[in-house]
């Protein structure tokens, strides 16, 4: 039991199962403005990729003088430095060799989203300590490699009025499944003087944000069921897992244990990519 916990341990903290949630909302984009192309080769370089700047970060995090605001997760971070650098690396060398089998076009997609991610938690830039930035730097950067990129890589069209409703669709879908990680991690944000959401409103009021930006997705995807984007059996396996999504979102509390976060919060992207293949088989 203790190896198999470790395992998925380094599953879920050495982001591998965050870049597998990244393949499913590409594919989960797939099905739901129809690509006629599944972009296999951009799914494992945008693996790798969420491999690498997610590892990263990782090792730019600075050590707590409370001991009690150590997670589980933090702790796992602090002690295994040496895999998040050898992830780090696999991740950057699996983004330099599935780049080639990608169109090169790519490379001008995916650049500024790189600057902006790394921008995101370096110490002499660090765009989280800004409570807006935050969390629209997250959604942005989220929902331009897994819906507008894909589109723009195969739809001949992919600012028509159908998939810019889609970009939002997964806008509001990322953002209301990130205000809940700043209700986790409150304190630690407060001891490095990072001014969040739940900080400023509360841990009612943000949950309650996201619980609106929930419905606000939940919302926008009937909208597209009604534009005819989809058939009725991706339009009921959306709903089924919207409505999961929105009952975790609802019940996320600064009490929860890291892995409802880490493997449950986290997992409602990969639930989702997860159904639609599967209706679709």
């Amino acid at each position: 039991m203790h190896a198999l916990k470790r395992f998925f341990d380094f599953i879920l903290f050495g982001n591998i199962y965050v870049a597998f949630a990244a393949v499913c909302l590409i594919q989960s984009t797939v099905v739901q403005i129809g690509l006629s192309n599944h972009l296999y080769f951009y799914s494992i370089l945008s693996f790798f990729a969420t491999l690498f700047v997610y590892n990263l970060q990782r090792i730019f995090y600075s050590s707590q003088k409370d001991n009690s605001l150590l997670s589980i997760r933090r702790k796992w971070i602090f002690e295994n430095q040496f895999s998040i650098k050898i992830l780090s690396i696999i991740g950057l060398v699996g983004v330099a060799v599935s780049f080639f089998y990608n169109d090169y076009s790519i490379i001008f997609y995916l650049s500024p989203l790189l600057i902006l991610s790394i921008a995101y938690f370096l110490p002499f830039v660090k765009l989280r300590k800004n409570t807006w930035f935050k969390l629209f730097t997250l959604a942005v950067v989220w929902t331009m490699v897994t819906a507008l990129v894909p589109s723009l890589l195969i739809n001949p069209n992919p600012f028509s009025t159908n998939n810019i409703l889609h970009y939002f669709v997964r806008f509001f879908f990322i953002i209301s499944i990130c205000i809940p990680f700043d209700i986790r991690d409150m304190e630690v944000d407060k001891s490095e003087s990072v001014f969040t959401l739940s900080q400023k409103l509360g841990e009612n009021r943000t949950r309650w944000i996201a619980v609106v930006c929930m419905l606000i997705y939940i919302s926008l995807i009937s909208i597209e069921f009604l534009c005819e984007m989809f058939t009725v059996k991706i339009f009921i396996a959306l709903m089924i897992t919207a409505i999961i999504n929105a009952t975790i979102v609802f019940m996320s509390s600064s009490k929860r244990s890291e892995y409802f976060y880490t493997a449950l919060l986290d997992g409602t992207m990969i639930l989702q990519g997860v159904v639609l293949i599967l209706v679709t088989i």
